[in-house]
């Protein structure tokens, strides 16, 4: 008897419909889709639940797998919009692989092939099996809904693995088309997803040391062993709360880390040196960048959109013509998405230019083995 597949998510985004729906479709798998404000037709899906009342990702999918998929699916998939499917198996291929590991349906399967935005540390587009849904939360859905948008999957990773009901799967890969891969318009939504990450990141944190209150499912059974989160050295959650929120209480400005990565350029040789990153955080920097210790030879952003205008009255570029430019070292410029830019930055690492990190994800200035 085959199983019944299914990928269920909430969708804004006529456009990522169109493009990435069929994908899922053609390997298989049944849809289901939540719509909030923005209507749209979407032949691919299944069913569509519309709504007006919208409260966020976590709530969308704990309603869809509640309301919509029905009890014959064996296994629900889930993300968002922006996510393909492995396209090397077929829905029916990953049941049957997931309940040869979790044969009473209880557990959560990962792919990490696609390791963009350090994705192997958290669950961005999890299988969940019959069971879980179930049982998970006490009844009330497969994930906790209390986050809007961000860190919900941070808590499925740790969740699912402290209690040995993780797969992540190295093999499989889910290419996850994140708009800051593919820098484009984000609009309202973004900016409400940006608003609340204050509230999702500090109620992760909160849940994390406290083991993470009412996961327990339906009859217990199945201890939370820790260790393995006491044991992380990521921490992610952690260091994007230092980094973004909490730096006066390290009394390290952004202008004070900016001053000493230029001034740890100077001393190790570094004369002429490019910024990483054309956002919010370069433009709190006018106070250094207005007398720099170094010669900064331009700005590198991977927004098309910025190329060729001036920031501080210096040039934003590619890495490309960056890299043209052979500076003696690049200084990444954001304390927000630093580890996006460090894996960006690869192309001048591989071209012997040292990389320096304003925070290394433990709040320091890291000059890496440069000499």
């Amino acid at each position: 008897m085959g199983h019944e597949v299914w990928f269920a998510i909430p969708s804004a985004s006529p456009e990522m419909c169109r493009r990435n729906l069929p994908l899922w479709k053609e390997r298989g798998y049944r849809i289901a889709l939540l719509q909030d404000r923005v209507r749209f037709e979407a032949p691919e899906a299944d069913r569509v639940l519309r709504v007006d009342d919208y409260r966020g990702w976590a709530w969308a999918v704990n309603r869809l797998c509640r309301e919509v998929v029905p009890g014959s699916a064996s296994l629900v998939v889930t993300g968002g919009d922006d996510m393909r499917p492995d396209p090397n198996h077929w829905a029916g291929q990953l049941a049957e692989q997931f309940h040869s590991r979790f044969a009473d349906g209880f557990g959560v399967m990962q792919p990490h092939g696609d390791g963009y935005l350090r994705a192997p540390h958290y669950c961005g587009s999890p299988f969940f099996g019959r069971r879980w849904i179930d049982t998970m939360y006490g009844g009330r859905g497969p994930v906790f809904d209390g986050y809007y948008h961000n860190w919900c999957d941070n808590e499925i990773y740790w969740v699912a693995r402290c209690m040995g009901a993780l797969w992540s799967r190295a093999d499989l890969s889910h290419y996850h088309e994140h708009f800051t891969r593919l820098p484009r318009e984000q609009g309202e939504f973004r900016a409400k997803i940006d608003g609340r990450d204050r509230a999702d990141c500090r109620l992760y944190l909160s849940r994390a040391w406290t083991g993470f209150p009412g996961h327990e499912p339906i009859g217990g059974g199945r201890p939370l062993d820790l260790s393995p989160l006491e044991a992380d050295t990521a921490r992610l959650a952690e260091a994007h709360w230092v980094n973004l929120y909490a730096s006066d209480l390290l009394n390290r400005s952004w202008t004070g880390r900016a001053r000493e990565a230029l001034e740890g350029c100077r001393s190790r040789g570094f004369a002429r040196v490019a910024l990483y990153g054309a956002g919010k955080h370069t433009r709190g920097l006018g106070s250094v960048l207005i007398d720099p210790p170094v010669r900064v030879e331009c700005i590198i952003d991977d927004d098309e959109r910025l190329h060729g205008s001036r920031l501080w009255n210096y040039p934003i570029v590619s890495r490309e013509e960056a890299l043209g430019r052979q500076p003696g070292a690049v200084v990444l410029s954001s304390n927000s998405i630093e580890p996006r830019l460090w894996d960006n930055s690869a192309v001048f690492r591989d071209a012997g230019i040292p990389v320096v990190r304003m925070y290394d994800g433990r709040g320091d200035v890291w000059f890496g083995d440069a000499a």
